[in-house]
């Protein structure tokens, strides 16, 4: 047993015990690595180990399951992440031997001082990595997608509903990690010019698929960058660009971003506007707000006037505007490869979501000038905040209709001028979008 690879271990297994008790994982994780003094290489381990057990935690509790006489739930927390912890290594990482896996899980329970449990951990990891889930039988299918696909009951069951067959396909894609998307800042530079600028520092990089940005792969973070210190790009999926440009922002518009933290999106404005106009920029949380300050600043944007606002609550100074985006709160059922801690949602309160994405898209549609757009958006893939949402609001508002999108990326078919952007047929994010326009 390496000390690097003990220590990533024991780092993981806290982690996910902490998370356990408090969500939000990226905090939790990112919180103690700081702390850890950890090389970089262990802090690799741990993180892999951690986000590894959250993305498959339904498949691995089936599997620990049926080697267990009592349920999960009753073991002593750090029983759990260890075996949780424990059986992803064995099963998921093709570095990790099962025998190292398993031993090192019986040590850790020394280390937590869980050392009655030892030969429990071992027992029962031995057993469960021999599981099958991919060949067992469900007499449930929400079950089977649920085990499978790793996603609760609840989202494999609303799924099945709304895609049917094709449910599986959709959830499998979530495995792949989507690629690591930028958009280049072309206030500053061009993609091209981005590329370059990344490949003198070690990055592989090319223009990607929507106009404007760039699809990158390196090693280390990619905000520890000179490109980045100097402002010539900033990080946005795919998808959220996508949007971005079905607003087509023009020079010398008034844009609102109604929901516009952390400020990817209002930068991306603000570059097809090449920095002149006006761009209100919006954001409920006042912790977040100056997250959208520091991200224009840092590119040179200076048309933007960031404020603390309630997206669902009129502001007068936002009438009359050519554009406006609204990327509304929702469900994140598209970005389950992001953020694994989604996968374990309930689905509950669905209906108050949805009552507050239709006040905000009334309340954005005021702002609205004629013959200026609406753009609405989510990254989630439930049809009643998506299609369902966009249709009701068109039935109170006649004034308003849809238009064609500015652009379908390959392997999207739209629905009508609706684009559904699933990640096994793009390859991007699950992701909604709509234009509509002011008649």
């Amino acid at each position: 047993m390496t000390k690097g690879a003990a220590t990533g271990r024991y780092l993981a297994v806290e982690a996910l015990v902490r998370q356990e008790q408090n969500g939000y994982s990226n905090l939790v994780l990112d919180a103690m690595l700081r702390r850890s003094g950890l090389e970089p290489r262990e802090k690799a381990f741990a993180s892999a180990v951690f986000y590894g057990v959250l993305e498959r935690q339904f498949t691995l509790d089936w599997m620990l399951a049926q080697c267990l006489r009592q349920p999960l739930a009753k073991l002593d927390a750090p029983v759990r992440a260890i075996l949780r912890a424990g059986l992803y290594q064995a099963v998921y990482m093709d570095s990790v031997p099962v025998s190292a896996a398993v031993n090192e899980s019986v040590a850790l329970t020394r280390a937590f001082r869980k050392a009655s449990a030892a030969g429990f951990v071992n027992a029962v990891l031995r057993r469960a990595a021999a599981q099958q889930p991919d060949k067992a039988s469900f007499a449930d299918p929400a079950q089977a997608l649920s085990v499978k696909c790793s996603v609760s009951l609840p989202i494999a069951r609303a799924f099945l509903e709304w895609y049917g067959p094709e449910a599986k396909s959709i959830l499998a894609a979530f495995f792949q990690k989507p690629p690591l998307a930028l958009r280049a800042n072309t206030l500053r530079t061009t993609p091209q010019g981005l590329c370059e600028a990344l490949a003198q520092e070690g990055w592989t990089a090319a223009p990607g698929p929507v106009p404007g940005s760039v699809i990158a792969e390196g090693k280390g973070s990619i905000v520890h960058t000179k490109a980045f210190e100097q402002g010539l790009f900033h990080v946005q999926g795919l998808a959220s660009q996508l949007a971005c440009l079905c607003l087509d922002a023009k020079p010398g518009h008034k844009i609102v971003d109604a929901c516009a933290a952390p400020g990817g999106k209002s930068a991306t404005l603000a570059q097809y506007m090449e920095n002149t106009g006006s761009l209100w920029c919006g954001e409920l949380s006042a912790a977040r707000t100056p997250l959208i300050s520091r991200t224009l600043e840092r590119l040179g944007i200076t048309v933007g006037n960031v404020r603390c606002q309630d997206a669902s609550e009129f502001v007068p100074d936002w009438q009359q505007a050519d554009r406006v985006l609204c990327d509304v709160p929702c469900s994140g059922l598209g970005i389950l490869a992001k953020k694994p801690d989604i996968r374990a949602k309930r689905l509950e309160n669905q209906p108050e979501l949805w009552q507050l994405q239709a006040k905000i898209l009334d309340t954005c549609s005021r702002y609205v000038k004629q013959g200026g757009k609406l753009v609405y958006s989510t990254c989630t893939l439930c049809p009643d905040e998506n299609q369902r949402q966009v249709e009701a609001f068109l039935q109170r508002h006649p004034d308003f209709r849809l238009a064609a999108p500015a652009f379908v990326p390959q392997g999207c078919i739209p629905e009508g001028d609706m684009l559904v952007l699933r990640p096994d047929q793009t390859g991007f994010d699950g992701f909604f979008v709509a234009t509509m326009e002011r008649l």
